[in-house]
């Protein structure tokens, strides 16, 4: 062992006997501590919750191809050829959208509304489709109902132009969280077709991949193959201000969690000052013995890095076990209008490993002002100011 950690341990466990001393001590380790776990929960707080969100985002598209120019793709079969020719692209789907408007059967009740082709739609049995629970209620329609979706564009009959109407029967009512960009009313390829006039073309492709993670790789490969006449959007891009927000987020959360840690670093500079203070003699004896300064000012480093590390790693088996625990049983339940029933906590190691090395490095910099002071004292001076 260096003789500076030999000092810096006798200087901490002589400190027991003096009660001023043990107790600023204590504190420093308790306030180190509870600023570390109150930030890992935080944060293991904040990721359960934005999981739970790129799981929304994620969930429909990874891919969206749409053309650089004009509102149509005008050669959808080539884009087709092109998706299915990059190995890791999964389903790929036409999108036809288009702005209606909707109403209850009896007319009593109507609502602007988008709406778009589904898979797993059929119009077998008649034309169906999938309403979202909002539009829904404003409807009057549930499931098995009847509603009419008007599109706004027109065809000539013996009367005049009139409106595109087809009478939909509702064949399933869906609850959409918050995030979910599905429009109002979802119906098969036939009926939006019928609703748009556009027999081939379509508006969009939607591509699903295996693994999302290689969104972007994936991305490259469908643009180095289309070209620049097509735009390729992963979901990152198509959700690119509420990504932005949820970094902002985790960052104000971080900011001010950790106001707690650089409180109890005030701790820890009053300890070692004091502990400082109580060493001038032997300060003055290491000295005058041959110890250069920079060992003087390790000395007092080493104090209040032992300090950091009881408290860090207090704080993060207190943390990560708390966190770890109310993500394993539901102790903190939501109430039914949310769309989860308990708070998530999702555990992150390299958030652990950045909260734990953030509360190190600022307990050893606390510690540098007072190390410095020690180091700058003179040997007669301090035996001096001891007595």
């Amino acid at each position: 062992m260096r003789f500076e950690s030999f000092v810096a341990l006798r200087y901490l466990a002589a400190s027991r006997r003096r009660a001023h001393v043990a107790l600023i001590a204590k504190i420093s380790i308790f306030g180190l501590a509870l600023g570390v776990a109150a930030l890992i929960i935080s944060l293991a707080l904040l990721e359960g919750f934005q999981d739970r969100i790129r799981l929304q985002m994620i969930s429909r598209a990874h891919l969206r191809i749409t053309p650089a120019r004009g509102a149509r793709i005008a050669d959808p079969d080539r884009v087709r050829t092109a998706l299915a020719s990059v190995p890791g692209v999964g389903a790929v789907t036409p999108v036809i959208e288009g702005r209606g408007w909707a109403s209850d059967a009896a007319g009593t009740a109507a609502m602007p509304v988008r709406y778009r082709n589904a898979p797993g739609l059929s119009d077998v049995l008649g034309p169906v489709a999938r309403v979202n629970a909002a539009a829904s209620v404003r409807l009057h329609s549930g499931e098995g109902q009847t509603i009419r979706l008007t599109s706004s564009r027109i065809r000539l009959s013996p009367i005049g132009p009139i409106p595109v109407t087809v009478d939909l029967r509702v064949a399933k009512v869906q609850f959409t969280g918050p995030l979910d960009k599905t429009p109002e009313i979802e119906v098969s390829e036939a009926t939006a077709r019928t609703l748009t006039g556009d027999l081939s073309g379509v508006d969009a492709f939607e591509a699903r991949v295996a693994d999302p993670g290689r969104t972007e790789e994936l991305a490259g490969a469908v643009r180095a193959s289309l070209g620049a006449d097509y735009r390729v959007q992963t979901w990152r891009e198509l959700n690119a201000p509420l990504a932005f927000a949820l970094r902002l987020e985790k960052a104000v959360i971080f900011v001010t969690v950790a106001l707690v840690i650089l409180v109890a670093a005030l701790n820890i500079v009053s300890n070692i000052a004091l502990t400082v203070v109580e060493k001038k003699r032997d300060l003055g004896v290491f000295t005058a013995m041959g110890s250069p300064p920079v060992s003087i000012e390790r000395i007092y480093l080493t104090l209040g890095a032992v300090i950091g590390v009881i408290g860090t790693a207090t704080g993060v088996v207190f943390g990560v076990g708390l966190s770890l625990l109310l993500d394993r049983y539901p102790l903190v339940k939501l109430p039914d209008v949310y769309l989860i029933s308990r708070v998530p906590f999702s555990v992150y190691p390299g958030e652990v490993a950045g909260v734990a090395a953030f509360a190190l490095l600022t307990a050893i910099g606390a510690a540098l002002l007072p190390a410095r002071a020690a180091a700058r004292l003179a040997p007669g001076e301090a035996i001096r100011l001891s007595r």
